[in-house]
């Protein structure tokens, strides 16, 4: 099976996500909580449509067997996250099924992941992936080989920039 993550690899949420975050300049100082109280209570709709499709994703799973691949994402609340995700894919008719893995969770909490692909853009969950007898492919739509939280992919993971790529 191939595994999907969905910030990052499908739509890239990040920069709307955290725009209003940035703007405040004691962020730093402020504990995880708050954080996750933020992605909690941000206005997930909005995030959605506005954030960018990466590399022709939503094209691409239009156009795959669902059968061939799911959906994977960390959520921060199912009421708004998760429930405006799986509202966004549908809406665009994509029909892979998506598979909604709470934020304090790992991905391989919720399936298994021996001999199956993640394709993710955050070099930790490759590494909680590899280590489950899973293969690892890097989202690496900047081309630097740094992933989305800054980490360099010094385990020398695959990197695809599209989610069709096929393992070599």
């Amino acid at each position: 099976m191939r595994y999907i993550d969905f910030d990052g690899v499908i739509l890239d949420t990040e920069d709307i996500l955290f725009y209003e975050w940035r703007k405040n300049p004691n962020r730093h100082l402020l504990d995880i909580s708050d954080k996750i109280n933020y992605i909690k209570n941000s206005d997930w709709k909005k995030i959605l449509n506005e954030s960018p499709i990466i590399n022709d994703s939503i094209y691409i799973l239009k156009n795959t067997d669902p059968k061939e691949s799911i959906i994977l994402t960390k959520i921060h609340s199912l009421e708004n996250e998760g429930y405006e995700k799986i509202k966004y894919l549908r809406k665009l008719r994509v029909l892979q099924n998506i598979i909604l893995v709470p934020y304090n969770l790992k991905k391989t909490d919720l399936v298994n992941a021996k001999n199956n692909i993640l394709i993710d853009d955050c070099l930790k969950n490759l590494d909680d992936w590899i280590n489950s007898e899973g293969y690892p492919m890097f989202f690496d739509k900047k081309q630097n080989n740094i992933d989305s939280w800054g980490e360099y992919n010094k385990k020398g993971y695959q990197k695809i920039l599209k989610i069709n790529e096929e393992r070599k």
